[in-house]
């Protein structure tokens, strides 16, 4: 055979191996098989968020095998951007922007990640994101805070910009700190505070809030909740603090720790209307502490609270106070 048509031949099936053998994944995401060991998660925005027109990057974690070699968007169900792995070998940031022509207008949203080795995985679809102005959504609203009016009636209060023109407000709660958040009341435009007239004395509520208006939602306030203001979303507080005092100078602390993540604990005490102050620390997976440092003298009422520190969050348990015996 002649050399020339030889070579040509290996070409040829070179070719064909080739193109039979990498699947176009990125106009072909549906035919791509995902590997076990990938993954994407995305973080924000979320379905039902309000995000500007103008934009914003979106928020996302991958577990990669075999390296990134590309990130896609794909919006209302249409490949809307394909980025390839950063030059340092991490992943691309995604942009999510529109032009000023999907104000108003509601979308959808994946991504498609793709490694080395040809194999790929697929986010969750965040749906229902409103599009708005920029210049309309309303700020966060700020100061939220509760006083407890009586048995079972919680007044919850917060300030805001009058510039953000907020038309109303939704409070979320949700009861324990396992429980999960719902919108629980509407306020007013204009309105600043609001009572809760349903709290049970013996159930713990956790409350957030944000504005409204025309255009979509703020984000949400910081978290509060009837235990004080210091447990956060990530830390579950500690439960069932009671206080002992054995003598004038001693008072014994116990609770339960059903927590786990805690690497200590702080003791805090304070003696009427004065704030708290540390009077010491259990180590992580304790249920008790004694308390006999200064300032403790006999006939007195303190108050405690044991605060749960994790790496980088949180959170008080409930107050109890005990009156000391006489000397």
């Amino acid at each position: 055979m002649n050399t020339k048509i030889i070579y040509k031949v290996i070409l040829i099936s070179s070719a064909v191996i080739y193109l039979t053998g990498c699947t176009d994944l990125f106009t072909n995401p549906g035919s791509s098989s995902s590997s076990g060991k990938l993954s994407i998660t995305i973080s924000s925005p979320k379905s039902a968020d309000s995000i500007s027109y103008k934009g914003m990057t979106i928020t996302y974690t991958i577990t990669k095998d075999s390296g990134i070699h590309a990130v896609e968007l794909y919006v209302n169900g249409t490949i809307y951007l394909w980025s390839g792995v950063n030059s340092d070998g991490t992943q691309p940031a995604i942009p999510l922007t529109f032009d000023s022509t999907y104000i108003g207008k509601r979308v959808s949203y994946y991504l498609i990640y793709y490694d080395n080795d040809g194999s790929s995985a697929r986010s969750d679809t965040m749906t229902n994101i409103l599009i708005t102005d920029i210049s309309k959504i309303p700020y966060v609203p700020y100061d939220f805070a509760f006083t407890i009016l009586s048995s079972g009636t919680i007044n919850l209060s917060w300030a805001d910009s009058t510039s953000s023109a907020a038309t109303g407000y939704e409070i979320w709660r949700k009861r324990g700190y396992y429980g999960q958040f719902a919108i629980y009341l509407v306020a007013s435009p204009g309105t600043y505070n609001i009572n809760d007239p349903d709290a049970l004395d013996t159930t713990v509520y956790y409350y957030e809030i944000r504005g409204l208006n025309l255009y979509g939602s703020s984000g949400f306030s910081a978290v509060i909740n009837t235990y004080g203001n210091g447990a956060s979303r990530s830390i579950a507080p500690l439960t069932g603090l009671k206080a002992t005092a054995s003598a004038a100078n001693m008072v014994s602390l116990t609770w339960t720790d059903d927590i786990g993540s805690e690497n200590y604990f702080k003791i805090e005490r304070r003696y009427y209307y004065t704030s708290y102050t540390t009077v010491g620390y259990a180590v992580k997976g304790a249920t008790q502490y004694v308390d006999s440092a200064n300032g403790l003298i006999g006939s007195n009422t303190y108050y405690y609270r044991v605060k749960a520190i994790a790496g980088s969050d949180s959170s008080w348990s409930n107050e109890v106070y005990v009156t000391t015996p006489w000397q």
